[in-house]
């Protein structure tokens, strides 16, 4: 199987999508226990709890994004490895 992503962007995805699950975990753990800073404003949300749905399910996309950016390194890699074998 032939990766679909350079190297570079593989692994820039992959760093990426590593922040996205850190930042938006935090931040649906935060909506879940209504922290003062976030819910009790001017300008919070009106529901708390479907703001941290929300984030969990971000969440959850930026993990899926971790496997698969992974995959395309882990392809990449093979790759290479086949092709200094062939020559």
């Amino acid at each position: 199987m032939k990766p679909m992503f350079s190297q570079g962007n593989a692994t820039c995805c992959t760093i990426l999508s590593v922040f996205g699950v850190i930042f938006l975990g935090t931040l649906s753990y935060l909506f879940s226990i209504p922290a003062i800073s976030l819910t009790h404003s001017k300008d919070d949300p009106n529901d708390p709890a479907e703001v941290a749905k929300a984030c969990m399910t971000a969440t959850f996309f930026y993990a899926f994004m971790i496997l698969f950016c992974g995959c395309q390194s882990w392809l990449n890699r093979r790759e290479e490895r086949s092709e200094i074998q062939l020559q």
